[in-house]
């Protein structure tokens, strides 16, 4: 289970959003030999000789065993495909935008590891699983989202207690706010993509199981740590 980026064959999920596009630039600096950007449009991923467009819908179990069976060669699978609705947990007309975030945020990185568990036992890979620190504490504002981070966060867990023993490390981020899309309505302070993906990496190569990543979820682990009650009703005070 090597902790290096270096020689690592990737899989990346969401290839297409902001902190893929700044993981993949920092997995290529740090001298990956291939990745797989895969996304449902990949009509503006640009293709180099360490860089193959993989067509990937996350919900789809035939695209997962297909996207297996291509990768068979991976070492590092990157769940970084997410939704984020920003809807309180009783705002939404009906329970839509819930069963969105729960398929693509938790069932969509269970299929893909589910599909990927073969080839990274026999590669002796890991899986990198993009959550948030919101995973830990519920902020109401976004209550739905964070409710379907928490389920991946205890996959990443369950997971881990699965395939550690088979040779596969599983590894979760946990970030603070990162500027992108999703957080473009929030007016708080943001890391960029290129950092939050530096910091990603860093721990992933440090061997961290659990890497905060950038100072809001430093904070907020040191705060859950100390007195988790406070935390959470921080947040739900806005």
């Amino acid at each position: 289970m090597s902790a290096s980026i270096k020689d690592s064959v990737v899989v990346i999920t969401g290839a297409t959003g902001a902190i893929a596009k700044a993981l993949i630039a920092e997995l290529l600096a740090r001298g990956a030999a291939k990745i797989y950007a895969a996304a449902r449009d990949i009509s503006g991923i640009a293709a180099s000789d360490k860089v193959v467009p993989l067509k990937l819908d996350v919900t789809s179990e035939a695209d997962a065993a297909a996207a297996a069976a291509l990768a068979s060669d991976a070492t590092l699978l990157i769940n970084n495909a997410g939704v984020n609705h920003n809807t309180a947990l009783l705002a939404a007309p009906d329970l839509a935008i819930a069963k969105e975030e729960i398929e693509i945020n938790y069932i969509a990185p269970l299929r893909l590891t589910r599909a990927f568990a073969p080839v990274l036992i026999k590669n002796q890979g890991a899986v990198l699983n993009i959550l948030t620190i919101l995973a830990r504490v519920n902020l109401p504002i976004m209550g739905s989202y964070c409710a379907s981070k928490a389920a991946a966060l205890s996959l990443t867990q369950g997971l881990r207690g699965e395939l550690a023993p088979k040779g596969v490390r599983i590894v979760g981020a946990l970030p603070g706010a990162v500027d992108t899309r999703m957080t473009a309505g929030l007016p708080i302070p943001k890391m960029t993509p290129a950092d939050a993906a530096k910091d990603i990496l860093d721990g992933y190569e440090a061997s961290e199981e659990d890497i905060y990543v950038g100072d809001m979820a430093k904070g907020l682990a040191a705060g859950l740590a100390h007195d988790h009650k406070a935390v959470e009703k921080q947040l739900a005070s806005g």
